[in-house]
């Protein structure tokens, strides 16, 4: 328990000093005691233990911390966690930074106040992660570039909210560079490919969603949480053939399933409209009516104040968690004797689809929910060189050909 004494000082000043217990010193690694000082004035000791019982309460209180000297591990769960991350991340995001946090982040700077993290810290950190046997699956080699940029992410996010808040002059991830992350082509599937793939949905019986969501997944370049999240009346306007992407539905350990607007991306990428394909309005007029006589025949509404319609629930109108699309896909692809590629590569085939047939990247930028362009240019850089020299090779031929008619 934290003690408290005082001295009398001249002109009627009395100095206030509570012992907050001793700490390691980063920069000599001895140990020091912790202390905290405060002058006041006071007319008798009276007055003056009744401030110093303040004094100590306002110290050793939970929330109670000098900004330019809190501990970098006191500021993350005590100050960023329950303020920023759960206020505008996505619980499914949070989850992840907790994983990064807890394995490597949080020991790394336990010892450091925000105050004393520099630029040098988070390069020595980064360039420490790029080390053989950081990895903690068990798997030999070194991090990927993306979990080593990751980390760096995470830590740009805690320091921009530590400068906002008034604990930090400046981001100290801003002074060095950003770990560059070594794109890795995802396999996709050809338009043959594709094809082949519709062919054997159709062939599948009994399950009208799931046919509906990987042709969605495809023609519309959706997220996994996004399709989750679809509301088949709410979203869709049969009439027009506009479909409108408002919300996601996502899992996690700590919170379950969650249903949430989307938090991916700037404004417009987070409420965006697609028109469908026209094959499959009928197949979502049908879904639309077997979930109607599902949920006047059950017994057990998931949600009876609100008319939800989701595409992927279960006959109570309760939604599937997440990871059951990635099960039934194995088993569809093992079925049809198909190539495996994950769910989100969908994504990346209905992008690489449109680039092939020379979409512009802006078009397939609002398509796909990316906050700017630059993003969709850098994931699918490699076929827009490709396209680009195609572009080069027809212009060619047509310059030759008008020259040959000018002869």
């Amino acid at each position: 328990m934290a003690r408290g004494h005082y001295r009398k000082r001249d002109n009627g000043k009395w100095q206030l000093e509570v012992d907050l217990g001793s700490y390691i010193d980063p920069k000599t690694g001895k140990k020091k005691r912790n202390k905290k000082y405060k002058t006041i004035e006071a007319k008798g000791s009276r007055e003056v233990e009744k401030e110093l019982i303040k004094f100590v309460a306002a110290v050793t209180g939970e929330g109670y911390y000098e900004p330019e000297k809190i501990n970098f591990v006191d500021f993350v769960q005590k100050e960023w966690y329950p303020k920023h991350a759960e206020v505008h991340l996505s619980h499914t995001t949070i989850s992840n930074f907790i994983v990064y946090l807890e394995a490597r982040i949080l020991p790394a700077f336990k010892y450091l106040r925000m105050d004393q993290i520099k630029g040098k810290h988070i390069v020595d950190f980064l360039h420490n992660l790029q080390e053989d046997g950081m990895r903690l699956d068990g798997k030999e080699g070194k991090l990927s570039s993306s979990a080593i940029f990751y980390h760096y992410r995470i830590l740009n996010n805690i320091f921009n909210f530590a400068v906002k808040v008034g604990v930090m002059t400046e981001n100290p991830c801003k002074k060095i560079d950003k770990p560059k992350v070594e794109y890795q082509e995802a396999p996709v599937y050809s338009l043959e490919e594709t094809i082949q793939l519709l062919n054997c949905l159709d062939k599948e019986k009994n399950v009208p969603h799931w046919q509906i969501a990987i042709k969605l997944a495809i023609t519309t370049g959706m997220r996994r949480s996004e399709l989750f999240g679809l509301d088949l009346k709410k979203h869709i306007d049969l009439d027009s053939g506009i479909l409108s992407i408002r919300q996601a539905l996502t899992y996690s350990k700590e919170q379950g399933i969650q249903l949430h607007e989307i938090k991916k991306g700037n404004r417009q990428a987070r409420k965006r409209d697609i028109y469908l394909s026209k094959s499959l309005i009928e197949p979502i007029k049908k879904l639309i009516s077997i979930r109607n006589q599902e949920r006047l025949a059950s017994d057990n509404p998931w949600d009876e104040d609100d008319d939800h319609c989701l595409l992927l629930c279960d006959e109570n109108g309760k939604p599937f968690n997440p990871t059951s699309l990635k099960n039934w896909w194995k088993r569809f692809l093992k079925r049809h004797n198909l190539k495996y590629i994950k769910i989100h590569s969908l994504r990346h085939t209905s992008a690489t689809i449109l680039i092939n047939k020379g979409i512009d990247a802006k078009p397939i930028q609002e398509r796909l929910g990316h906050a700017d362009i630059q993003t969709t240019v850098n994931i699918y850089s490699h076929l827009y060189k490709e396209t680009n020299q195609i572009v080069s090779e027809q212009l060619d031929d047509i310059l030759q050909l008008n020259a040959i008619k000018n002869k």
